[in-house]
């Protein structure tokens, strides 16, 4: 599968955090999902193809930058880190 734009991954991931809080406040009653990342991996890689292990974008994602635009940071630094991945 061929790797995602910045973009189409940065759409991807606010998708998923609006599916994800819906999740949380729906089926956890508020609570907060500590297995946040993996709910977001398999949310984005269901939209955009198997481009990465789940696993390891699952290990990226939690270790992306906060910001006041996560998802356009946390594309940014997982495109960064599969590139050096290949380098």
């Amino acid at each position: 599968m061929s790797k995602p734009s910045q973009d189409e991954l940065a759409q991807a991931l606010a998708a998923a955090g609006a599916s994800h809080h819906e999740y949380e406040q729906s089926h956890l009653k508020g609570e907060r999902d500590e297995q946040w990342a993996g709910y977001y991996a398999a949310y984005t890689l269901g939209r955009l193809g198997d481009f990465l292990a789940p696993s390891s974008l699952t290990g990226l994602l939690e270790t992306a930058p906060a910001g006041d635009d996560w998802a356009t940071a946390a594309s940014a630094y997982i495109l960064e880190q599969m590139a050096a991945q290949d380098a």
